[in-house]
């Protein structure tokens, strides 16, 4: 992979900017550098007009090598060390005799890297030595350093650097790296940088920078997320990092292996924009091996990752030429590929093949998303003739979060009634050791728990949550935010603490699609367990103090009037809107639907089709009320549960449990003797959103004693599963 990114690198230099030996390339060019020094001169003030003594650096042309080389997070300098590889094979090839020399004069001044924590810093140190020696270099007399620096790259180039007392390598090292950050005509930047969802590198200097990607595409209009924190990423701000360097260079090559998120997240859309706008041709190749999105090839087989990790991964390789007009140059030419099967698979295409090869799709640049990956643009036209089920019912939110669900959610109302009631009269340390807490987060704290509680101790805010599928527990809700919930969501939940529908849905999904139907207020992740689920709220209720009591629909009258008018029946006429409600729940759950329009269903909230026909409309709406009732636990439309729970014993969910046994029909065991017998394998296996229901249940109840009403529960879990399997293969849909 290393070498892959390096030789396309290699490649790039010759094919797109006429530099015949690549990275071996010493030519060089002048250069406005910062002498370090200073001189005062005179400059207007916009404000008062008048002159004042400004001090500004002393600046001086230098020549400089144009094919500067940078990792920004070089770790022990496995690209680097690539990179001198590839480039002494090449001049040995011709000069063996000139090899040391180069090193000193050509290579080693041109060959940069960045490194954080001390311990990869001196590693990189030693591998790149041993590199040179091993490849026949023989230090002059006074050889010069390489160009490692200890250093933060996500922080801006100071222009002078303090002496720092007892460790002036320190100062050393800082002076460098500003050095090449300010100086340095960076041509060409590779290396993995790292991830770590929303980072802590948030200095002014690259969150100034990220601003950027935070714009609609186009770059004047904020990003209209309600949440862009996945933009703070630390490999988004690394490549936004090295597309500002090569941009103040007017010319460069960025080849970086990062997580593959921003290839096609909505979210990430703005920056997707700046890519295109910034570079000219950019060749991408997606890994795949995600292990959230439980990805697989196009045979169905597992895909694996290239890495030990469970994040997808690609490549980016971004070529950008100079032009004398850069804000008038036409959006960046995308190539696209994929790369699917065992880790072994991946190598080897890796090692055998070039950017040209295994990135040969050209894609089109379509607004608004301006995706990196390839798709059905046909089928995205019919998609989206649909109608968008979060501009139908416009009033929606994420669903709860708690920051801290093993204290606020409880199985047990009298469990978590005596959790409020210590939270009452203990003081926060106490609470803080006896309920393991730990520290506060930025919007929870066990002080803010505490006032709440205090403030509105009654029992009366004891309310049941819809927590997972089928699995409803209670909590404690005030309503507050900052309080003994981090985000309550008064504004959407206060509506489900009265008589209503609603459908939890993900607005992008690593995990299954669809949706699940409830009627409780609910948490954020009561439908996928990786991404967050939104709340949908059929009805709106007004304030207790409004003078008007009547509860709106919430639903778009434009929207709702267009279904309606599709779905006008001689026989059963205008739907109301619980029948366009179940309409959407039957097309959520259509496997047609769903296998059709995939790809499109995991970035964004659904788009539902409008009613082919009135009878399309009517059949499809019976089978989501179906589904509907079932996903609400009504016992009249559950009906017999003929799964009998065997043998005495004690009936506690061991470790390692629950367990399936048999064939089609087996035994779920919750420990070694007792069990639910005559189950069908496919409710044991059979996914609502991100969760098996028959076996997470279960799971959430280890060490625990199953009730009499626990049973019952159980199996009519596995009863409603069976009968969603059966009822969602009779629902079809015209999708031509």
């Amino acid at each position: 992979m290393v070498n892959f990114i390096v030789r396309a690198v290699d490649d790039v230099l010759k094919s797109e900017f006429g530099l015949s030996e690549g990275l071996a390339d010493t030519t060089k060019i002048d250069v406005e550098v910062n002498t370090g020094k200073t001189k005062i001169v005179k400059r207007k003030n916009k404000k008062d007009g008048k002159m004042y003594d400004v001090q500004v650096p002393i600046m001086e042309t230098k020549p400089l090598h144009r094919v500067q080389v940078l990792d920004p997070a070089t770790g022990t300098g496995t690209f680097l060390a690539e990179v001198i590889r590839l480039v002494g094979e090449r001049v040995k090839g011709i000069a063996p005799g000139k090899w040391s020399g180069y090193i000193e004069e050509d290579l080693i001044p041109r060959l940069h890297g960045f490194e954080l924590l001390m311990a990869s810093y001196a590693m990189c140190h030693m591998k790149l030595e041993m590199q040179l020696t091993q490849m026949g270099y023989t230090p002059r007399k006074d050889p010069p350093r390489l160009n490692v620096f200890l250093t933060n790259s996500l922080e801006e180039p100071e222009e002078e650097v303090r002496d720092l007392l007892m460790a002036r390598w320190l100062s050393n090292e800082a002076q460098g790296a500003n050095a090449v950050k300010r100086d340095k005509p960076i041509m060409c930047i590779i290396g993995n940088p790292p991830y770590s969802g929303e980072s802590a590198n948030k200095g002014d200097y690259i969150m100034g920078l990220m601003q950027a990607y935070k714009k609609e595409p186009g770059g004047k209009e904020k990003l209209k997320e309600r949440n862009p924190k996945w933009i703070n990423d630390d490999y988004v701000k690394f490549i936004r990092f090295s597309e500002h360097l090569i941009e103040q260079n007017g010319e460069g090559v960025l080849a970086f292996i990062t997580n593959h998120g921003y290839l096609d997240n909505p979210t990430f859309r703005g920056m997707r924009w700046h890519l295109l706008k910034t570079f000219d041709k950019i060749w991408v190749l997606d890994l795949h091996g995600n292990a959230k999105k439980k990805e697989k090839t196009p045979e169905g087989n597992p895909d694996k990752n290239v890495f030990d990790i469970q994040q997808g991964v690609a490549l980016i390789v971004a070529v950008k030429t100079k032009t004398e007009n850069p804000e008038d140059k036409a959006l960046a030419t995308v190539w696209h590929g994929d790369l699917w099967g065992t880790r072994k698979t991946k190598y080897t295409a890796l090692s055998e093949g070039s950017r040209g090869k295994l990135s040969s799709a050209k894609l089109p640049n379509k607004a608004p998303q301006y995706p990196m990956v390839w798709r059905d643009y046909d089928a995205l036209e019919r998609y989206e003739a649909g109608f968008d089920v979060s501009k139908l019912m416009p009033v929606n939110s994420v669903g709860i979060v708690t920051a801290r669900d093993a204290l606020t959610i409880d199985m047990d109302r009298d469990g978590l009634w005596e959790r409020i009631e210590d939270f009452k009269v203990c003081d926060v340390e106490t609470l803080r050791e006896k309920y393991n807490l730990g520290k506060h987060v930025r919007d929870w704290r066990v002080q803010w728990a505490k006032e709440d509680v205090e403030r509105n101790f009654s029992r009366e805010n004891l309310k049941r949550i819809s927590y997972r599928p089928f699995d409803w527990r209670w909590t404690f809700f005030t309503g507050n935010s900052r309080g003994f919930q981090c985000y309550p969501r008064e504004e959407i939940m206060r509506h489900m603490l009265r008589d209503n529908l609603a459908i939890s849905l993900p607005k992008q999904t690593k995990d299954g699609l669809g949706g699940i139907a409830i009627n409780s207020i609910a948490g954020h992740k009561s439908f996928s367990g990786f991404d967050i689920s939104s709340i949908f709220p059929l009805y709106l209720y007004p304030e207790p103090d409004a003078l008007e009591q009547t509860r709106r629909i919430n639903m778009d009258p434009k929207i709702c009037k267009a279904i309606e008018d599709a779905a006008e029946h001689p026989e059963y006429g205008r739907p109301d809107e619980v029948a366009i409600f179940d309409y959407i729940y039957g097309v959520l759950h259509c496997p047609a639907y769903r296998e059709t329009y995939a790809e499109f269903l995991k970035i964004d909230f659904p788009r539902v089709p409008y009613p082919s026909s009135p009878d399309s409309f009517w059949d499809i709406s019976a089978k989501g009320t179906q589904l509907r009732r079932l996903h609400l636990m009504e016992a009249e439309v559950i009906g017999e549960t003929p799964y009998p729970y065997v043998s005495e014993g004690d009936d506690v969910v061991l470790a390692r449990h629950p367990k399936f046994e048999g064939g089609d029909i087996g035994t779920v065991f919750i420990n070694k003797t007792q069990g639910f017998e005559n189950v069908p394998r496919i409710a044991w296996e059979f996914y609502i959103g991100g969760y098996q229901p028959a076996q997470k249940w279960l799971k959430d109840r280890k060490d625990r004693t199953l009730s009499m009403d626990d049973i019952r529960h159980y199996q009519r879990i596995v009863k409603i599963l069976l009968e969603t399997d059966r009822i969602m293969k009779t629902i079809d849909m015209d999708l031509g």
